[in-house]
């Protein structure tokens, strides 16, 4: 019998053993940020040298595009693995699990808790807001996390005394709704420690510092630097505001974008950021979130090297969408320009002593197959995604995918290498050549000698869709 007992022992020490060499995730997740981020040089003024340094031993994907530029419907298609053109899920208050035939969806985490994992998140991961008079509280899908902390809007609120000290009466110039409220910025008299992001960084350190016979999922929401831009004075002091450098804009870039371009801009916003000079603030006040967040995930990281689980986390980090600070006289997200559908994204393996840089186009969406694929689970078939772990490998392998980025049905835009062709529901198109033209100023789709280009965008399109 004691014999028996010391072989089932090894059998269960072999199985635990097994367990164990599966790697451990790390998926951060920061609301709302570009690639105003060093390593990915959207703004040389950016101070964030914990991402930095994250980058430094990971591939960074310069050319990582969301598949919209809205936190719900990009984090529902990234966490899923299917497109918003297949759920339906285009704005922020529909919710996956009430569309037909998605009920039972199984999401990213869902999907390795039935492989084996444990589970945790803290701060914003599913966006499940559903608007109302009260702040607005970001939490889970209830039962995609076995272990969660909520936390609310992500930052300590100055006192009402303090809001809206920049004076722009956002009234007077036609705005309205949520932005009127939230666009603000201010540097609170607060420790990182106080503020609700850090909380979440810490919840989620000390979880992953516990002990775990499982292998563990874990992600961790940053909220900043989402709107208000509300963080510790100190980051604001980072950054001298004579010295802040304005994004670089075109008169009249709107000529060209047609009647539903126009109407997806919040021009009110921009009239009235322009004719008060607090453009310079503003980037400040973003750049300055932007650093909060980096400490944020620096408290994180730092605590993930010093666990017993440092060599074995693959650490996955991206922004759920990009965003404007004036580019087309635009202030926010949610349309189908550069700016608002590319988000940094990196990746760092420390199994694979692969780094540097990958230009390859590649999507969120690919996030849930690519996380699978490197940690050996079976593969999911069904989802709308292509692993990147080639890119992983060789950043310069042969990799010829199209980004799709939606924002309503009929309303769509395609990145290739060279190229974004966006289509709306009137039937307007735009086509820009990013080879000579970066920022998107000069909309080449009237031009005869591009019709076989968009013939070829229309067709990929369409087989996108399906």
């Amino acid at each position: 019998m004691k014999k028996y007992l010391i072989v089932l022992i090894l059998l269960v020490n072999v199985f635990v053993g097994l367990a164990q060499e599966k790697p451990n995730v790390l998926l951060i997740m920061v609301d709302d940020m570009n690639d105003w981020v060093g390593a990915f040089e959207g703004n040389q003024q950016a101070i964030t040298p914990n991402i930095d340094k994250l980058a430094e031993k990971s591939i960074v994907f310069k050319n990582s595009y969301c598949s919209a530029a809205l936190c719900n419907p990009s984090r529902t298609s990234m966490l899923t693995g299917y497109n918003p053109s297949t759920t339906g899920v285009y704005g922020n208050n529909e919710v996956f699990r009430e569309m037909e035939g998605f009920e039972n969806t199984i999401t990213l985490p869902q999907y390795f808790e039935q492989n084996g994992y444990s589970t945790a998140a803290a701060g914003k991961i599913f966006h499940n807001a559903r608007g109302g008079k009260e702040e607005p509280k970001h939490g889970s899908d209830p039962g995609s996390f076995q272990v969660e902390r909520i936390g609310n809007a992500g930052t300590v609120y100055p006192d009402a005394k303090d809001r809206h000290s920049h004076g722009l009466n956002l009234k007077e110039y036609g705005v309205k709704g949520s932005f009127l409220r939230s666009f603000d910025w201010y540097g609170t008299d607060t420790t990182d420690e106080e503020n609700n992001d850090w909380k979440s960084a810490e919840f989620c350190a000390d979880y992953i510092n516990q002990e775990h016979e499982k292998p563990f999922f874990v992600a961790c929401g940053i909220f900043k630097p989402h709107l208000p831009w509300y963080a510790p004075k100190k980051y604001f002091d980072l950054y001298n505001l004579d010295e802040i450098q304005l994004p670089e804009v075109l008169e009249n870039d709107l000529a060209d974008v047609g009647r539903m371009g126009n109407n997806m801009v919040k021009k009110g916003v921009h009239k009235a950021v322009l004719d008060t000079n607090k453009w310079k603030e503003a980037v400040r006040a973003y750049l300055a979130n932007i650093s909060f967040a980096d400490a944020c995930i620096g408290e994180l990281l730092n605590s993930l090297n010093k666990s017993p689980y440092a060599t074995n986390t693959i650490v996955v980090l991206m922004g759920d969408h990009g965003w404007h600070l004036g580019e087309k006289e635009h202030w926010s997200k949610n349309v189908l320009w550069e700016r608002a559908a590319k988000t940094p994204l990196l990746i760092f393996d420390p199994r694979n002593k692969e780094s540097g840089v990958s230009t390859k186009i590649v999507s969120l969406i690919d996030v849930y197959p690519t996380l699978i694929d490197l940690c050996g689970l079976p593969a999911k078939d069904d989802l709308d995604g292509k692993s990147i772990k080639t890119l992983l490998n060789n950043p310069n392998n042969k990799w010829n995918e199209v980004a799709l980025t939606s924002k309503a049905v009929e309303m769509h835009s395609l990145r290739s290498e060279h190229y974004r062709y966006t289509v709306y529901p009137d039937g307007f198109e735009e086509l820009y050549n990013h080879t000579i033209d970066p920022n998107e100023w000069t909309n080449i789709a009237n031009d005869k000698a591009n019709e076989v280009i968009l013939q070829r965008f229309r067709k990929i399109l369409k087989k996108k869709l399906k």
